[in-house]
C-alpha cells in the first residue's frame, strides 16, 4: 500500500468509526485484512477483475485471459501497433493470463506477446504458448522449438506450455512415439516452465485416456461454448479435468466470433425471455458460470473488444446464471440445431479414423454447421482449409470413396457419406 492509499483507507475509517462506532471499525477492518490476504498472491491483482484457482497449481488466474490468435492485422500481418495497447490495457484491467502458440499467425502472435510484455509488462502475466507436434520432423524438434518459442516471446520461463492440439493421431504417432510427456516434466524440473498441460480437439472418450496416462499435468485447454455442449470434451470434459486436479482453460468461446454475431433466429430466441445481452456476454457468461473453468480465453481483435470483455468479466461468477437465463440458451441451442439443411452431428468422432483420411466430425459439426449459420463462404472455407491440414484434423469431403464404414459407428445414425456428398457440392471439394 503505497502513501495515498494508507491516507485514503484511514479517512474511510474513521468515517465509519464516527458513524458506526469501534464496532463497526473492528468489523470493517477484519474485512480488509480478510480481502488482503485473498488478494496478495494473485498476479496483477485488480479488484474490477475476477479471479479464479488454477486447479493444482495453487495459482489465481483472471475470467478473462487473452487469446492472442485473432488480433488485428494488416496487409497480411499482424498490426503491432494496435494489439501492444490492446494488451497492456487488458493487464491494467486485471488480465494475468496471455495465452499465445508457436503457429498462431504464422509466428507474429508469439512476436506479438513478446513487444507488448517488453518494459515490465511480463512479470504482470503468466504466459503460455504450444509445441505443434505435426511440425516435429524428430524427438529432438521439441527443445529447439521450446526455445525459439522463448526467445520470440523474450521470457526465460513459460509458465503454461501445452502439447498442442492432441488428437488421436497426435497422441498414436507423435506425443507417446516421441516422449513429449517426459520431456514437458524434464522442463518442468529445471525450471524452464512452471506448469505442463495441453490442449485437446477430439472425443470424450480420448480426452479421458489422456488425462489419466499421467498424474504431471497441471492444465488443460478444451474448446467449449454453449453450441458444443457434446463436440469433443463437451460439458463433460471440464468436470472430468476438474475431478483430477487440473486447472482448466476453454478457447472459443464465442466460436470464432460465430457467437458474438448471432443470426436474428438465435438472437430471437435468446430475447424471448425477457433478457437482454450483447451476444458476446452471453457465450461468455455461459462458461463463468461453470465452477470448473479457470479462465475463459477471449479472442480480442480491437480495444473495443478488450473494453467490452473486461465489463463483462467484473461480473463473472461460478454459478452466477439465472433459471431464466439458462432456459434462453436453451432455446438459442435449439433454434440453432433446427436451422435447414443442420447436420445433427456431436463431433463425437467415433466415425474416425476413416480409410480414407476425412475429418467427418470436424466438418459436419464445425465447419459445415457454422457455414449453415453464418451462410459467409469464405470464412467457411478457412475453417475448411486454413484450419484443418490433412496431418492435424483429415481431409476434406471430396476424399470420401463411399465405402460406408463410418456407417455402423455413428451414434446419430448420419448418412455420412450422403452427407460429405452435400458439403463437397457447397464447399466444392
Amino acid at each position: 500500500m503505497d502513501r495515498r492509499d494508507f491516507i485514503k483507507s484511514g479517512v474511510l475509517a474513521a468515517a465509519i468509526g464516527a458513524l458506526n462506532g469501534p464496532g463497526a471499525m473492528a468489523r470493517e477492518a477484519g474485512k480488509r485484512a480478510e480481502t488482503d490476504m485473498k488478494t496478495k498472491d494473485i498476479l496483477n491483482y485488480n479488484p474490477a477483475m475476477q479471479y479464479r484457482p488454477m486447479g493444482r497449481t495453487g495459482v489465481s488466474v483472471s475470467a478473462l485471459g487473452f487469446g492472442m490468435l485473432r488480433l488485428p492485422m494488416k496487409n497480411g500481418h499482424v498490426d503491432f501497433d494496435q494489439t501492444t495497447p490492446m494488451v497492456r490495457r487488458a493487464i491494467e484491467g486485471g488480465v494475468n493470463y496471455i495465452d499465445t502458440g508457436r503457429v498462431y499467425l504464422g509466428g507474429e502472435s508469439e512476436q506479438a506477446v513478446g513487444k507488448a510484455l517488453a518494459g515490465g509488462w511480463r512479470d504482470r502475466v503468466y504466459v503460455t504458448s504450444k509445441m505443434p507436434w505435426w511440425e516435429m520432423q524428430s524427438a529432438g524438434d521439441f527443445e529447439k522449438f521450446f526455445d525459439q518459442s522463448r526467445r520470440t516471446i523474450g521470457t526465460d520461463v513459460i509458465d503454461f506450455y501445452h502439447i498442442h492440439m492432441i488428437m488421436h493421431r497426435a497422441w498414436k504417432d507423435y506425443v507417446l512415439p516421441y516422449k513429449l510427456i517426459e520431456k514437458m516434466e524434464k522442463l518442468k524440473a529445471q525450471g524452464k516452465i512452471r506448469f505442463m498441460g495441453f490442449s485437446f480437439h477430439d472425443s470424450l472418450q480420448l480426452f479421458k485416456k489422456v488425462v489419466e496416462y499421467t498424474p504431471a499435468w497441471d492444465f488443460c485447454l478444451i474448446q467449449h461454448n454453449y453450441l458444443d455442449y457434446e463436440y469433443e470434451a463437451g460439458v463433460l470434459g471440464p468436470k472430468y479435468a476438474a475431478a483430477n486436479g487440473m486447472g482448466l482453460a476453454v478457447m472459443k468461446p464465442v466460436r470464432t466470433g460465430i457467437l458474438a454475431n448471432l443470426p436474428a433466429v438465435m438472437k430471437e430466441a435468446l430475447a424471448s425471455t425477457g433478457i437482454r445481452k450483447p451476444d458476446a456476454e452471453w457465450a461468455l457468461d455461459y462458461l463463468w458460470d461453470m465452477p470448473e473453468v479457470s479462465v475463459a480465453v477471449s479472442g480480442m481483435g480491437s480495444m473495443a473488444d478488450v473494453e467490452a470483455n473486461l465489463k463483462y468479466a467484473a461480473k463473472a461468477r461460478p454459478d452466477m446464471l439465472t433459471p431464466a437465463e439458462r432456459e434462453a440458451l436453451g432455446a438459442a441451442i435449439s433454434a440453432y440445431r433446427h436451422a435447414p439443411g443442420h447436420i445433427d452431428c456431436t463431433g463425437c468422432y467415433q466415425c474416425i479414423p476413416c480409410p480414407q483420411n476425412v475429418a467427418i466430425g470436424y466438418i459436419f459439426a464445425y465447419v459445415y454447421n457454422n457455414y449453415l449459420l453464418h451462410r459467409n463462404i469464405d470464412r467457411a472455407m478457412a475453417d475448411y482449409t486454413v484450419s484443418m491440414s490433412p496431418v492435424q484434423r483429415g481431409d476434406p469431403a471430396s476424399s470420401c470413396i463411399g465405402c460406408g464404414e463410418c456407417l455402423a459407428k455413428c451414434p446419430q445414425h448420419l448418412d455420412i457419406p450422403d452427407l460429405l456428398a452435400k458439403v463437397k457440392e457447397t464447399m466444392g471439394k
